[in-house]
Formats: C-alpha cells, sequence, structure tokens
C-alpha cells in the first residue's frame, strides 16, 4: 500500500506568487510601452497628415483609372456638390450651403460636373444614384464592370412611370431568358419593331438592289485584278477558287466597332466602272446626282464635237479621226490600193504611173466619150456658185461658197448633241443607275433616284464590337451565302450570341456588355465647363469663373 502523497494541491499553490503582475519586467514593461506608443504614434500621423492636407491615408483603396489624376483628393467627390460655374456668387453660395467632410456620400453633382451623363428613359420609375452603380475603390478597372442587379431592379419587372406598357420586354432576368432581338422596321411611314424570328414580317426597306450570293461565287470576272489592286485582304482563297473577301466590302471603322457605310467609290468602283459607251473608252459617269450625269454627258459629246472640227494630218490625228469617223463627224480615209489592183505601168517604191499603152501622149483615151458641154452661164443677178436668189427665201450665207444646199450639210454642235443625247442618256439611267438603284420617271422630266435608306445601325439600344469577335468567321453569325434579296435581314439570332457567351463556361454574359445605361445620344456638348485648375484643384473657388 502507497504511502502518502508528498504534494497536495494546496501545497502547490502556495508556491504561486499573487503579487507577480506587480513586479516588473523586460516583456510586460515593452508591451506596455507599445501599447501607448502605437496610438499616440498614429494619432500624431493623422494630425500631421491632416496639417498638410495629405489625404492619402483614408483611402479604402485604389480608384478606377479614369479618376487616377486626383486619386488624393477626396474633397473633390466627398465634399460639397459642385456645379456648373456661371458665376463666382452663385458658386459662393452653393459652396457655403452644402454640408462638407470625408464620411459623407459622394453626391451625383460631383459626377455630373464632368460627366452630365444623361438620364436612361423619361419613363423610369426612379433614378439610382451615380455611386450607386459605379462603386470606387475596388481596383482600377471596375468602375464600368456594373453588376446585373442593377439593371434587373427594374428590367426583372419593368415598370413606367406613368403605369402605361413599355414597348421593351417587359422581363429580362438573365441572358437565358433574353428575348429574341428586334429591330425596327420602317415601311410607308411608319416604324414598327419586329423580332428577328418573325421572318415573315421581317425585311429591309433599304432601296438597293443586291444579291450576295453572286458576290460570293468563286472565280468572279475581274477577281484576278481585285487582287492585284487591293493585296491579298482583298480575296479570300477556296478550294474552287477566289472569292471576294467580305471585308473588302464591310471594312471596320477606326475603333474597330461597327462598319464604315458603303461607298460607291471605295467598295463598288473596282468592279462596277460607269463606263457608257464604247466610243468613249475613258470617260467615266460620276456616280453623283441626274443633273450632274446629264452635265457631265452633254459636256462630253460636246468637247468631242469640238475635237473633230480640227483633225491633227498625220499619224498624229488618226486616233481622233477614227473616233469621228465613229460618231459620223468625219469621213473615213479612202482606204488604200491593194498589191494585185495597182495599173500596170506603177513602180514598185514610187514613182510616176505609166500612161497605158492604147492611150497616146497626153493623157487622151481612143474611143472617149464626148466632153460635156459646159455650163450655162449664170444671169446677172445670180451670185458666184450657181445659187439663185429666190425672194430672199435663201441667202448667200447659210451655207459654205461651193456647197449645194440639201446636200451634206455640216452638222450643228447643238443639234448633234441633243441627237446623241436622245440614245445615250436613257441607256446610262437603264443599264448603268437602275441596275442598282430604284429610278423613278416622269413624262418630260429627268429620271429621279430614289434614297437608298440604308440603315446604318439595326440595334441602336446595344452596342458591339466587331474587333473583340475577329476570330470569328463573318459568315458564322451573318448568313450572306444565302441571301439572294435586298430585303433579307442579316443579323445574328440571340442563340448565336448564346453559343459563346454562357455563365461559368464562357464568355461574359453581364447587361453592361451589350448595353448602357445613360442614353448618349442626348449627353451634352464636348466643350465642357471646366478649366484644368478648377478640375483638379475644385470647382467653387475664388476667381474661377469661366472666360470666354
Amino acid at each position: 500500500m502507497a504511502g502518502p502523497s508528498r504534494y497536495s494541491t494546496k501545497t502547490r499553490a502556495k508556491r504561486i506568487a499573487l503579487q507577480y503582475f506587480k513586479r516588473l519586467h523586460p516583456f510586460r514593461r515593452w508591451k506596455l510601452i507599445l501599447s501607448i506608443a502605437a496610438p499616440v504614434l498614429a494619432a500624431l500621423w493623422i494630425v500631421a497628415a491632416a496639417s498638410r492636407g495629405d489625404q492619402r491615408l483614408y483611402l479604402g483603396g485604389p480608384v478606377s483609372t479614369a479618376h487616377a489624376m486626383f486619386e488624393s483628393e477626396c474633397r473633390l467627390c466627398h465634399g460639397p456638390a459642385p456645379r456648373t460655374p456661371v458665376s463666382q456668387a452663385s458658386l459662393a453660395a452653393a459652396a457655403a450651403a452644402t454640408p462638407s467632410g470625408f464620411f459623407l456620400k459622394v453626391a451625383d453633382a460631383s459626377c455630373t460636373t464632368c460627366h452630365a451623363g444623361p438620364a436612361h428613359a423619361a419613363s423610369e420609375t426612379f433614378t439610382p444614384r451615380c455611386a450607386s452603380c459605379h462603386i470606387e475603390h475596388l481596383g482600377r478597372a471596375v468602375l464600368v464592370q456594373i453588376a446585373d442587379r442593377h439593371c434587373v431592379q427594374c428590367h426583372g419587372n419593368l415598370e413606367t412611370k406613368g403605369g402605361q406598357p413599355s414597348p421593351y420586354h417587359r422581363t429580362i432576368p438573365t441572358l437565358a431568358q433574353h428575348p429574341e432581338f428586334a429591330v425596327d422596321v420602317k415601311d410607308a411611314g411608319t416604324v414598327a419593331r419586329v423580332r428577328l424570328d418573325k421572318r415573315a414580317e421581317l425585311h429591309d426597306t433599304a432601296r438597293m438592289k443586291l444579291n450576295h450570293v453572286k458576290h460570293l461565287k468563286t472565280n468572279l470576272k475581274g477577281v484576278e485584278e481585285l487582287e492585284k489592286a487591293f493585296g491579298e485582304a482583298a480575296v479570300v482563297k477556296l478550294e474552287g477558287g477566289a472569292q471576294v473577301a467580305c471585308t473588302f466590302c464591310h471594312r471596320p471603322d477606326e475603333r474597330g466597332q461597327y462598319l464604315q457605310p458603303i461607298a460607291y467609290a471605295q467598295h463598288c468602283a473596282a468592279c462596277h466602272p460607269l463606263d457608257f459607251d464604247g466610243r468613249f473608252p475613258d470617260a467615266v459617269v460620276p456616280h453623283a446626282t441626274p443633273p450632274i450625269v446629264r452635265a457631265f454627258l452633254r459636256g462630253t459629246l460636246s468637247e468631242a464635237f469640238d475635237q473633230c472640227q480640227t483633225i491633227p494630218d498625220g499619224e498624229a490625228g488618226a486616233p481622233t479621226r477614227e473616233r469621228c469617223v465613229e460618231l459620223d463627224l468625219a469621213k473615213a480615209p479612202p482606204a488604200p490600193a491593194a498589191e494585185g489592183d495597182r495599173p500596170r505601168g506603177l513602180r514598185r517604191g514610187g514613182g510616176a504611173e505609166a500612161p497605158p499603152a492604147d492611150e497616146p501622149r497626153g493623157g487622151r483615151l481612143r474611143g472617149r466619150a464626148p466632153e460635156p458641154e459646159p455650163a450655162p452661164v449664170p444671169e446677172p443677178d445670180t451670185p458666184r456658185g450657181g445659187r439663185l436668189r429666190r425672194g430672199g427665201d435663201e441667202e448667200a450665207g447659210d451655207a459654205p461658197r461651193g456647197r449645194r444646199a440639201g446636200r451634206g450639210e455640216p452638222p450643228t454642235p447643238s443639234g448633234w448633241v441633243a441627237g446623241q443625247m436622245a440614245t445615250l442618256e436613257p441607256s446610262v439611267f437603264k443599264q448603268r443607275c437602275e441596275y442598282c438603284h430604284t429610278v423613278t420617271r416622269e413624262a418630260d422630266a429627268l429620271p429621279q433616284i430614289v434614297s437608298t435608306a440604308i440603315t446604318a445601325r439595326w440595334l441602336p439600344h446595344a452596342r458591339f464590337d466587331h474587333h473583340a469577335h475577329r476570330p470569328v468567321a463573318c459568315g458564322e453569325c451573318h448568313q450572306a451565302a444565302t441571301s439572294t434579296e435586298t430585303r433579307d435581314v442579316l443579323l445574328p439570332s440571340i442563340a448565336t450570341c448564346r453559343e459563346c457567351h454562357k455563365p461559368h463556361a464562357g464568355a461574359r454574359t453581364g447587361c453592361v456588355e451589350c448595353h448602357r445605361y445613360h442614353e448618349k445620344s442626348r449627353e451634352r456638348s464636348p466643350d465642357g465647363p471646366l478649366k484644368i485648375h478648377q478640375l483638379l484643384d475644385r470647382v467653387g473657388i475664388a476667381n474661377r469663373d469661366r472666360v470666354r
């Protein structure tokens, strides 16, 4: 049996010094010093920074890149709401009446002083604060990455201010539940919103004649010249041959977002020149209004008539004479005699022609017909040249001397041009203008070209960036390879977008990827109200009025 324990709990408790905390110890001494010194130093730092006006220590995080120039000037946003400077008195009154402080929320007026973002819609039930969507101090580039919750708070169950039904879809909670795209179809003065899946009602009202299928055929006439003139980017090499590239006609703008409008000079003239007559191979009708086309034709014909009046001799005038013969403004030169048609006795290489053997010298042929009787001597009142004066009906100056009246009268410039215009002008409008455009005609009036009215933006309430979609072939989204009529609308459907834009497994699907809140068409003029020192210092300081 074991003996009694050597130490008990009470015995051990007596060994503990109950006043140990009152005795100084290096560790406890430094702990006390640091606990007092750290807050004191922090307070001194805050006081020193405040005395110098340095507000960097108050920052909750970095601001966006757009606001980095006044990252340390908190008072520009967390201060009196600045207003557009109109006068010194109004600025001073506004600054005095508005409370200021670091813990104040950023007022909308602080944002609209620089940005002045217009409202979203006049019928919206409420307008959110700028800072509720654009949250600062979260990073350099997240200011414009707005969460979908800010959009769905209205578009999850869209309501208008007056209770009227909205022209847009009422419920759009996510991209997966986004309705089919709808476009404005303008017809007969009315505008109707038509969804892309309603093919019977959907049509392009542009007044043009365009067939994409023909333009996408391989080995079209002139495609080789197109590649030589504009480079390899103008064509696409396929197994069956070369094809005109989509981007030859549909070229991106400087930013790469949208496509430039189609223009004849840049996109069509290389394959569709406006030549109008083989007799004028170098003349091309300008792609302009009908009055300009008519003036060009008249000028070209008048110039040709003037050139045919003075044709240079020899080889220098051969091209001009040939064209004038085609225009019936000159006689064709006599054809040179063939080798077998040369008269006997003609020496090669030149020389006089020897008289025939049966013709005596002097040039008279045997058995020659008698000479014609001499013409009668004109009467004394008949002028030389054989024209009779008949009661003043025909004056002597009506025709050149020696030319018989009614035979070989030269055409007048106006008469010849009018005769040519009667056949040339209708063919130009029929074969050239009407090939692509809609032409209207009225009796005894110049034909008119109907405005093409090509739609520039099919989805004006959305934004798109072609530059970001460069890896995708044009034909994957725009079904131009099967389009034979201008009325076809070649926009991709929402299903095409969903193939790549998928949540958690694809491109981003946020609302702001395609839509914007502010109506940019109502944004203020680029001529802003602030000077540089007003923007960087503060709006409303003395002597900061704008100088015009």
